[in-house]
């Protein structure tokens, strides 16, 4: 298994061209084709990078600020918070369809048909099409299901922080299976499916490995500290743990591909914040930006650091790479820049 310490060359970014969303607060950007999606405390937008000005930019009208990442769903957007969830077109931004909160919205996830997410207890499926509920799934009462969940084929992944993970039938939200693993975990916080495995992050320091087909566990990987973001492509899962470790790790297996250390760990929360940013994979490449603006690029075959690019320390914990060397990031002050290195 190759391991390396951050040794990597420093690039300095150049701006290229910064857009005003008209928001104070944004949430993480979303690239769709090359093209940018932005939402915020006020408007939602779409960008095209080679132009000076938006595409277009709208007030949202939620009454409270979009938090949630935008998302495109065949010809909509779908953007929100915890007390609305709405639909605009993809194409100008007119407005669709509204969602209010029954308890509180949770984290979408999206297809071109419906958008699945969670309020208060229960897992809705929304029609693309006018938002009505096409069919809930009620879990625990009294548990709020916060994170995403997931599609895969005719199967919706479902955990709501009770400890259970569902599998549930797309068509109609019946239950094919669940599983309980409550002893270990309470929520799982980031679901992906690559092949025939579910790989889900939980909130505590372990990593699963699940079968879509039965829901068993198929392997566990202990991270060593929290998992607050890791990420799936192809056949591979990739981690950043707090203690300083980014991690490729093999979905079918769950064994270790390679490791790479961006910073010392200390067995202090000073040590761990650093570590708390997403991780994005992109033309080859793995893209982990740490809570310190430095932007670790790294090989996604072995996890040698080829650059370590450091942003102003007003950039939101979030970076969406593009074609030539460029990213878009999202500031604290409610802008968009665009940068080349």
């Amino acid at each position: 298994m190759p391991t390396f310490v951050a040794s990597a060359s420093t690039q300095t970014p150049r701006l290229v061209r910064r857009w005003a969303s008209g928001n104070s607060v944004l949430t993480p950007l979303a690239v769709m084709d090359g093209q940018i999606l932005f939402s915020g405390d006020k408007t939602l937008g779409r960008i095209d990078p080679e132009f000076a000005t938006p595409l277009w930019n709208v007030p949202h009208h939620l009454s409270s600020q979009a938090v949630y990442r935008p998302r495109a769903a065949g010809q909509l957007v779908i953007a929100g918070g915890q007390q609305e969830l709405g639909a605009w077109q993809l194409a100008d931004g007119k407005p669709r369809w509204l969602h209010q909160a029954l308890t509180q919205v949770g984290t979408p996830f999206v297809t071109p048909q419906h958008t699945y997410v969670g309020d208060g207890h229960e897992l809705l499926a929304l029609n693309n099409t006018n938002g009505a509920i096409d069919w809930r799934f009620a879990s625990t009462p009294d548990t709020l299901a916060s994170y995403a969940p997931t599609v895969a084929s005719e199967t919706v992944f479902f955990g709501p922080g009770n400890g259970l993970l569902y599998a549930l039938n797309k068509a109609d939200g019946t239950l094919k299976w669940q599983l309980d693993d409550s002893k270990e975990w309470q929520y799982t916080r980031q679901l992906y499916v690559a092949g025939k495995v579910l790989v889900a992050g939980t909130y505590t320091e372990l990593l699963y490995g699940i079968s879509i087909d039965t829901g068993k566990i198929l392997w566990k990987f202990k991270v060593g500290n929290f998992i607050n973001s890791h990420h799936v492509s192809g056949d591979t899962a990739y981690l950043w743990s707090p203690t300083g470790w980014v991690y490729a790790i093999d979905v079918d297996t769950g064994k270790v591909r390679w490791r790479h250390q961006t910073t010392r760990y200390g067995n202090s929360a000073a040590n761990w914040g650093p570590m708390m940013a997403e991780i994005v994979t992109f033309e080859h490449r793995v893209y982990c930006l740490d809570m310190n603006q430095v932007l670790h690029v790294l090989d996604v075959t072995d996890g040698k650091e080829l650059l370590r690019i450091p942003f102003a320390h007003d950039m939101r914990p979030s970076v969406s790479p593009l074609s030539g060397s460029r990213a878009v990031l999202a500031s604290d002050s409610g802008e968009i820049q665009l940068v080349q290195w």
